[in-house]
Parts: C-alpha cells; sequence; structure tokens
C-alpha cells in the first residue's frame, strides 16, 4: 500500500481542506452527521495545520527587520484560511465554505519566537498584565465590589505581580500614564500615547457577561492586541472609528 503523501504547503492544505468542505456538506445534506462530525474535525485540522504555517511565515518575515515589534504593530494581522458556515437559498440549505481569514499577529508568542524577544523592554508583556490587573481592580470599585477579591485571586505571571505600576488607577490621567509606560517598553519613548488611546482602551476593554449582572473584563491575550492596536495607531498616524446602527438609505 502506497504511502499517503505528507501535506506540507499552504496550498496543499487549502486543496485539503476545500475538498473536505465538499463532503461535509454532502453528508449534512444526505443526514449522515457521524460523518459530518468526523470530517469537521478534519477540516478543523486543516485550518489549524495552514494557520500555524502562515503564522511561521508571518513570524520570519517580521524577525528579518530591524525592530520585529514596531514591524509587528504596523502590520496587525497576518492571512489565512477558516471555514465558514452558510445558509443558501429559500430554504436556507447550509453549506460550509472555505475563505481567506485575518488573524491578529500574536505577539506574546512572537516575542517568545524571536530570539531576545521583542519591544525596547523585555518587560513589556508583564507591565501588559499588571495594567490588566490595575483596570479590573479599578472596574471592581467601580461596580461596588471589594477590589480585595480581585487582588487575591487575579491570575498573572510573578514577573507582572511584582511590578511597580502605581496604584489603581482612579483617573483617565493616571491610566495614560500607565499607558504610556506600556507604549514606550513596546516601541519606543518617542511615540506618545493621547488621552483618545485611554477612551479606547476602556471602550474596548469589557463588556456584558450573558449572565445578569455581570462583566467580562479582557483577558490577557486580548489586553496585547488592544495595545498593539494603540501603538499601531500611533505609529501610523490613524484614527479610530465608530461602528453604529445607521439610517438606511
Amino acid at each position: 500500500m502506497a504511502e499517503e503523501k505528507k501535506i506540507t504547503t499552504k496550498a496543499e492544505l487549502r486543496e485539503k481542506a476545500e475538498e473536505l468542505v465538499l463532503a461535509y456538506n454532502d453528508a449534512v445534506q444526505n443526514g449522515d452527521f457521524n460523518t459530518a462530525t468526523k470530517l469537521n474535525a478534519e477540516i478543523e485540522q486543516a485550518v489549524n495545520e495552514y494557520t500555524s504555517i502562515a503564522r511561521e511565515e508571518c513570524f520570519a518575515e517580521l524577525a528579518a527587520t530591524d525592530d520585529p515589534m514596531l514591524a509587528a504593530v504596523k502590520r496587525l494581522s497576518f492571512m489565512t484560511i477558516r471555514a465558514k458556515d452558510t445558509k443558501v437559498g429559500d430554504e436556507k440549505i447550509p453549506v460550509r465554505v472555505i475563505e481567506d481569514s485575518e488573524k491578529a499577529i500574536d505577539l506574546l508568542k512572537l516575542h517568545k519566537a524571536i530570539k531576545g524577544g521583542i519591544g525596547k523592554d523585555p518587560q513589556w508583556a508583564a507591565m501588559v498584565e499588571k495594567l490588566n490587573f490595575l483596570m479590573t481592580a479599578q472596574k471592581a470599585v467601580d461596580l461596588g465590589i471589594d477590589p480585595k477579591a480581585v487582588n487575591d485571586s487575579y491570575a498573572m505571571s510573578d514577573i507582572a505581580r511584582q511590578i511597580d505600576m502605581g496604584k489603581t488607577p482612579t483617573s483617565k490621567t493616571n491610566i495614560l500614564k500607565t499607558v504610556q509606560a506600556i507604549v514606550t517598553a513596546m516601541i519606543g519613548e518617542e511615540y506618545k500615547a493621547v488621552s483618545h488611546d485611554v477612551n479606547f482602551l476602556m471602550s474596548v476593554y469589557s463588556r456584558k457577561n450573558r449572565k445578569a449582572l455581570t462583566v467580562s473584563c479582557a483577558n490577557h491575550k486580548y489586553m496585547r492586541q488592544y495595545m498593539m492596536e494603540i501603538c499601531h495607531r500611533i505609529v501610523e498616524g490613524k484614527s479610530y472609528a465608530l461602528d453604529y446602527k445607521q439610517i438606511r438609505k
């Protein structure tokens, strides 16, 4: 029996994913859900392998630059693929397709992948975690919750816990100082944060949880992404945007 050819390129993985999706759609439409479940797992594996290669290529390109952190901040994301479920026709028949997708660069993974790390200060990631903690403690105060509970149970690295970034922020001015310290640690002191960056961070930092009377605060991964976007705005000289329901014309 001939050995199955090992798939090692993005083009081959995309072709495989698209073939699996066709088989998946047939299985679903024929009511063969056992086969569909198996194919779903294979599709996920193909997509994950594609993303892994795309991430490695992105990291290699960033590592080849003079300042990988700055290059990553400018780039923000890399292209990969994803499986998307849609409904087609009047009968709303479920159909799965493979499409291009943007994925945010994970700065911590990049930091660990590059010898010597990235950023002007190697403790930038720990500083982000500490800011996340401080904002969560402040959110507790804002909601009438004893911040001691947050202090005693908040998950962060030992390095982050030991970093002194001041007391829990009680004003936008204090938060701005902390954000500026992180921006400096990430991309350099010549880049300056402004009040709009604080407003953006406070706008995206927390959201309503499905559980009644509960607010969800950002995890460290999302917080790093928000700081990356803030740095991107500063470096590129861009403005923030607002998405809202508009009058149909």
